[in-house]
């Protein structure tokens, strides 16, 4: 196994995650400020909706990656254990 490979999945796992979490976020703030609109209500501020949601986005992403970097790493270890035997 490469070395830089766990580095890599961990990498496309969580810019995939985190593009996906932000364009949901993204939906769900427009969506909501259209239902506040339509309400007649005052349109809810960038930094107090959607901000939290992009900062979750990026802690669930990270916490992916995380567990994939560590498992990875584990793999390596194991291989080269095994390559030694």
């Amino acid at each position: 196994m490469r070395r830089w490979l766990p580095w890599l999945a961990a990498f496309v796992l969580w810019n995939s995650a985190f593009d996906v979490q932000v364009r949901l976020a993204g939906e769900s703030f427009t969506a909501a400020q259209v239902a506040r609109w339509h309400d007649g209500e005052a349109p809810a501020l960038i930094r107090d909706e959607f901000a939290p949601r992009v900062r979750a986005a990026a802690w669930r992403s990270t916490a992916a990656a995380g567990v994939v970097l560590l498992l990875g790493l584990a793999a390596l270890r194991r291989s080269a254990r095994g390559a030694n035997r």
